[in-house]
């Protein structure tokens, strides 16, 4: 078992016997008994069991198991028993193991009462408080972008140098990013396809001998862990990350393992909460998030790599940015299955008009067809 220091296990422990008090009170958690030293904690959304062996609590949650017995902390469920069978506790004798629990020996008595201490609990040293205070902020919405997803919608994300600009702002560059494994690539054939408004599907691209066409596949894994420092303490977390792309250029296998590297950074800072978009996994937020400001940009498979922010990639002779076209004309840049040409993007802008004058100014049919289109004449050569 890891152990936190002893000043943030003191913290940690007292916001979560905090959280289960107001839960208690609001009445938003419920204090079931099942057996003896086994009970049921409900609230509106999860049901959690929590028992005692011997002077050892255990707890069904996420929070118990993921973090709090690695740590040495009690969930917040195990608090809300703790606070609601005092009495028993008293009666059975146990108020030894009550109050002076396995996991910690810094927790006092006033803990496990009714009423919660006035005083405020140890803290960290002013710049780890500080981090601590502007972790828990709620997201900047400004700062979140979109990228198609596949099918029709898209998800919101935050951009890689978008999150390393945070890690750098909020650690003052005490953080690192280390990979632990080379990257992983799988390739398929995959079929190209484009969705036909007649037949309210996808149906596959046909070539001149009739038959569908493909185009070559894959997807980059690789696994990485960050590790930032906090009130002297060293903490890290690992994840994996991954990106798709096609093709079988060394370009394209260059964009997605950066690709990959930029989505496992992001993934592991996603563990340290909401201002790296934690939040942004939770489906009701990510329904608008990032529309606000109107952010839809980013068409890789992943939102990694793929854009000219954050691969440092430009466009030949860096053309300007094409103002927004007038109605007419942009009811003409559209791809045949409906989707709108990304005009302040000038490279599919160039492509796309490219693909009109090589076609007697017939439309991709498919932003997928107008890449395999680009990715076969660079191929050619």
């Amino acid at each position: 078992m890891n152990t936190a220091p002893p000043i943030l296990e003191n913290q940690l422990q007292h916001e979560r016997t905090a959280r289960a008090q107001a839960a208690l009170q609001s009445g938003d958690m419920q204090v079931m008994v099942l057996m003896d030293y086994t009970w049921t904690v409900a609230s509106k959304s999860s049901h959690y069991t929590v028992s005692l062996n011997g002077d050892a609590w255990t707890c069904t949650c996420p929070d118990f198991s993921g973090r709090c017995q690695r740590f040495g902390l009690r969930c917040k469920h195990i608090e809300a028993v703790r606070l609601t069978e005092t009495e028993k506790f008293a009666e059975s004798g146990l108020v030894s193991l009550y109050t002076h629990p396995k996991f910690s020996t810094i927790h006092t008595e006033e803990h496990m009462t009714q009423s919660m201490p006035t005083h405020d609990p140890p803290t960290l040293d002013p710049s780890s408080e500080q981090i601590l205070w502007r972790l828990r902020q709620p997201l900047d919405m400004n700062r979140v972008k979109r990228r198609q997803a596949p099918g029709q919608g898209t998800v919101p994300y935050l951009e890689g140098y978008d999150v390393i600009e945070a890690a750098n702002d909020l650690f003052l560059f005490r953080w690192s990013f280390d990979l632990l494994s080379e990257p992983h690539i799988m390739r398929w054939d995959k079929a190209i396809t484009f969705y036909d408004q007649r037949a309210r599907k996808k149906v596959p691209v046909l070539g001149e001998d009739g038959k569908p066409t493909t185009e070559i596949a894959g997807i980059a894994y690789i696994t990485g862990r960050i590790t930032v420092e906090l009130d002297g303490k060293a903490y890290s977390h690992a994840d994996a990350g991954r990106c798709i792309f096609t093709g079988d250029t060394p370009e394209a296998l260059d964009m997605a393992i950066a690709g990959a590297v930029t989505d496992c950074l992001k993934r592991c800072f996603r563990q340290l909460g909401e201002q790296f978009g934690n939040s942004l996994y939770d489906k009701e937020v990510a329904k608008t998030a990032g529309l606000e400001n109107g952010a839809s940009n980013g068409h890789g498979s992943n939102g990694n790599g793929q854009s000219e922010k954050s691969t440092g990639q430009t466009t030949p002779s860096n053309p300007p940015v094409p103002p927004n076209p007038p109605a007419s004309q942009a009811e003409a840049l559209q791809y045949r299955d409906g989707v709108a040409v990304d005009t302040s993007n000038a490279a599919e802008l160039e492509a796309f008009n490219a693909f009109k004058s090589a076609h007697q100014e017939l439309a991709p049919a498919s932003r997928e067809v107008l890449r395999a289109w680009v990715a076969s004449r660079n191929g050619n050569k």
